[in-house]
């Protein structure tokens, strides 16, 4: 069987396409404790947690997760603390939050590119740190019901409450 000569061209050409297509695109980054940030790692808010806590129990529910993507690892850190506070503290508990992640951040290197929200409504902090980029959410505070965590606790101006806080990074390869 001979090729002809524009047969081959064509071979040519579209192979090359394919492989300018497959070196031209971000490839696919797999996460690994490498590609996420030592500050990712270590940052809880549970020293914030604890200063406004009006109870001796508390819960949380804590989660992390990881994924793959193209040009980019990503990892994300949800805490979700319920606990019992004073009905005051409310605004003072998320702005602690906000200064908490924010100085901890500032502290390892990092700089806060973005800040959005309020403390009634919930808030996000977008920031950098060296090959990472990644947000910050603090959601409501969201009032619940006398609950068991109340227990036992004397006296009235206090509140159960819950929030979400949601950590989430991009860690490139190179700087953006």
């Amino acid at each position: 069987m001979i090729i002809s000569r524009a047969s081959l061209l064509i071979l040519f050409l579209v192979s090359g396409c394919l492989i300018w297509i497959a070196l031209s695109q971000p490839r696919q980054l797999s996460p690994t404790p490498e590609t996420e940030s030592a500050f990712l790692k270590t940052y809880t808010p549970n020293k914030v947690i604890d200063r406004f806590k009006a109870a001796g129990f508390s819960e949380e529910s804590v989660g992390t997760s990881s994924g793959a993507d193209r040009g980019f690892a990503a990892h994300e850190k949800d805490f979700e603390p319920t606990l019992v506070i004073h009905t005051t503290d409310s605004v003072a508990l998320v702005q602690a939050l906000r200064d908490d992640f924010t100085s901890s951040l500032v502290a390892q290197g990092g700089q806060v590119v973005a800040l959005s929200g309020n403390p009634v409504d919930g808030f996000t902090i977008k920031y950098a740190l060296g090959k990472s980029e990644g947000t910050f959410d603090v959601g409501p505070l969201r009032s619940l019901p006398a609950s068991s965590l109340q227990a036992g606790e004397s006296g009235s101006g206090k509140v159960t409450v819950s929030l979400r806080i949601r950590i989430a990074e991009k860690w490139f390869k190179s700087r953006a």
